[in-house]
């Protein structure tokens, strides 16, 4: 057989069109066109969302507490302990998050929330631009749970009024929960190691003010028990 009469292989074509990411302002955007009416409440909103709502409202708690500047007294409180609710549903893995019935009957006009997402949409944009599906071994739902120990510690920890304790640990959360929202294996890898640095120095100034706190309480004791003489 002559080799033009041989058959060639033919090399099955590459996909020229990559698979698009479905970033979370598309979920957004799902609700807005799966909801006909004027309004919608919270509770629909994060029961459309499911576990992306969840963590979704976990970034948004732990945004305030994330950013280093002087706080008043109780502030950190305020949002620690919604994200110790919310982390522990985490670790739960429910189908969507819980919400207190005051807020998930809160309405909201759709046109309030449209223009939400149209303010948002940029922003989430830009991260698309450093953010995107990697290390997928980083972001299963097994690591998820881990990732939920992790947030419920750093949790505690910002609800307890720890002096210089608060803002690492929050930004652990933050770039944990954002990581999972763009499947982003390396982001979440961050935020585990930026949350055990906070858990650390959490620890470390619990410890210290213990010390210093027992310390000075001998001292009085010490010094009435002398008064006494």
């Amino acid at each position: 057989m002559s080799k033009s009469g041989k058959l060639k292989k033919i090399k099955p074509e590459k996909d020229s069109v990559k698979e698009k990411d479905v970033h979370f302002i598309e979920s957004l955007k799902d609700v807005l066109k799966s909801h006909k009416s004027d309004s919608i409440t919270f509770g629909d909103i994060m029961a459309h969302l499911k576990e992306e709502g969840l963590i979704f409202l976990i970034a948004i708690v732990s945004f305030p507490t994330a950013i280093p500047v002087p706080t008043p007294p109780g502030f950190t409180t305020l949002f620690g302990i919604p994200l110790c609710v919310l982390t522990i549903q985490m670790i739960y893995k429910l189908d969507a998050p819980w919400l207190p019935k005051w807020l998930a009957n809160k309405k909201v006009k759709v046109s309030t929330f449209k223009g939400f997402i149209d303010k948002a949409e940029p922003m989430f944009n830009k991260m698309s631009g450093f953010l995107k599906p990697r290390h997928k071994h980083l972001t299963t739902q097994s690591m998820e749970r881990l990732v939920g120990v992790l947030a419920f510690i750093c949790s505690v920890s910002i609800a307890l009024p720890i002096l210089f304790g608060n803002a690492v640990p929050s930004a652990g959360i933050l770039v944990m929960s954002v990581g999972l929202l763009y499947k982003d294996g390396l982001t979440v890898l961050i935020g585990m190691i930026t949350s055990v640095i906070g858990i650390i120095i959490s620890s470390t100034v619990v410890a210290v003010m213990s010390f210093f706190g027992i310390e000075v309480l001998h001292r009085i004791i010490d010094t009435q028990v002398l008064d006494k003489f």
